[in-house]
């Protein structure tokens, strides 16, 4: 392959990446996908898709990376294409933009003047050197500090403000590259996971949702007090764990955590996300005589065979299960009465009315509860949530000095004709023209009154005795 021909190669392919078209494109392509991958639940159980797809269409969306999307090669590379196609833009724009840093341009030429529409001509007493001191002032309090050039006896002031605002679109740019690989990181050097505690209990490791396996943490952490609260419905008001980080066996640090107050650790958060009961700690139950009207307090353990007081019977709880098919917490119950089978029923705190409905010479109801809980964390590391809040600073600079600030430039010509100085104004501004043209006329205002105030007091200077 000939240079000729290499060279038109990448030029094509430098123009292609730098396309408008493909930019769209792509944006439209990962909004599309990323509706799919909201949609359809990330990284879930197989038995969860199933509930909800048919095997030959789960089968389809696992070949596809639509169960992992964002871990998919596929949605990768569309990202990187994307990386490509903004920093193939912006090298593009970066030869015109970089001229007004390297090369302003100072002055203009004859032609420009009669064809920049923002523009201004007078005239005024006295040669343009005798106030060129004044015009500069002038020029620097209404606008900017200028530049003198002369040529050939005629001068040229130049002053220019926010050309910065031109890096705007490359700031832009740049954050959404830098957000790209925040994301990035924190896709694949991160992770989310899940850990269930039970009170008095450590773990130094979770169950990762994406892969049900095991992720190591590098430290332990236990749970030392689980607190709950109940609105009067039943529902819960508010639950938090109180956590101790253990390294080495030796105590870190404890903080509570409650929702959407985590406590952070070498960056790994731990966020309090549910609760449950793991087992019984105590019981107090309420028994009855059907044959006496008396009713009297026993306090029990789960497994334990505990004997009613002034009889000959006994009981053992057998199970407990937090939530018995809607019905609230509940006890499996084994009584034991002299002269009958051994009797098994269940008795329900929520629900007293039943016991009346069991068979049996007792009546047993719950009093009391105290529960041993575990806590439910949701454990996530992120290393790339730092990344993308720079991208979103550098995103929040650029679309200020793109919207907000614009590039003026003003060209002040002084020429000599007559014993007087023609002064001719001209500006640009690459935005918000209709406000500049406004701004203009004040600048054109303050380069008349300014030499006009200098003589006016230097006359008055003279004529004093």
């Amino acid at each position: 392959m000939s240079k000729k021909e290499e060279k038109g190669f990448f030029s094509s392919l430098g123009d292609s990446l730098s396309s408008l078209r493909l930019t769209i494109a792509l944006l439209i392509i990962l909004a599309v996908v990323s509706i799919f991958g909201t949609v359809i639940p990330q990284n879930a159980a197989p038995e969860e898709y199933l509930r909800v797809y048919k095997t030959s269409t789960y089968k389809i969306l696992k070949i596809l990376g639509f169960l992992d999307m964002y871990h998919a090669g596929w949605f990768v590379f569309f990202l990187a294409l994307l990386s490509l196609n903004l920093v193939a833009c912006s090298l593009k724009r970066l030869r015109i933009s970089w001229r007004f840093f390297s090369h302003p341009e100072e002055s203009l030429e004859e032609a420009q003047w009669k064809t920049i529409p923002l523009s201004r001509k007078f005239s005024q007493k006295g040669p343009p050197a005798a106030s060129l001191r004044q015009y500069r002032e002038a020029l620097t309090s209404a606008f900017s500090k200028p530049k003198v050039l002369e040529d050939h006896q005629v001068y040229h002031l130049f002053a220019e403000k926010g050309k910065f605002s031109r890096l705007g679109v490359y700031f832009i740019h740049l954050s959404v590259l830098v957000i790209l690989a925040g994301a990035l990181i924190g896709s694949f050097l991160g992770f989310r996971g899940n850990a269930n505690i039970v009170e008095g209990q450590s773990t130094d490791r979770v169950i990762l949702r994406s892969q049900g396996q095991a992720q190591a943490l590098g430290f332990s952490v236990r749970l030392d007090k689980f607190n709950v609260s109940f609105y009067p419905s039943g529902a819960p008001q508010e639950f938090k764990s109180l956590l101790t980080i253990l390294e080495g066996g030796r105590k870190v640090i404890t903080e509570p955590i409650r929702v959407n107050h985590p406590l952070t650790y070498k960056g790994i958060s731990f966020y309090q996300s549910s609760y449950g009961i793991a087992s019984v700690e105590k019981v107090v139950l309420a028994i009855k005589d059907r044959d006496s009207p008396k009713e009297i307090t026993v306090p029990a353990q789960m497994g334990t065979r505990t004997e009613i007081p002034g009889s000959s019977s006994a009981f053992l709880l057998a199970q407990f299960l937090p939530d018995f098919q809607g019905m609230g917490p509940a006890f499996q119950v084994i009584s034991f009465e002299p002269n009958r089978p051994h009797e098994n029923l269940w008795i329900f705190q929520n629900h007293p009315e039943l016991a009346e409905k069991r068979p049996g010479r007792y009546q047993f109801t719950i009093k009391k509860i105290e529960p041993r809980y575990y806590s439910g964390l949701q454990v996530t590391k992120d290393p790339g949530v730092w990344v993308v809040w720079v991208g979103c600073f550098l995103m929040m600079a650029g679309f200020y000095m793109t919207f907000f600030l614009s590039h003026r430039r003003v060209w002040v010509r002084l020429t000599e004709k007559g014993g007087r100085t023609w002064m001719e104004i001209a500006g640009s501004s690459h935005r918000d023209r209709s406000g500049f043209e406004k701004e203009i006329e004040k600048i054109g205002q303050a380069l008349k009154e300014k030499p006009r105030k200098a003589r006016k007091e230097s006359e008055e200077s003279e004529d004093q005795p």
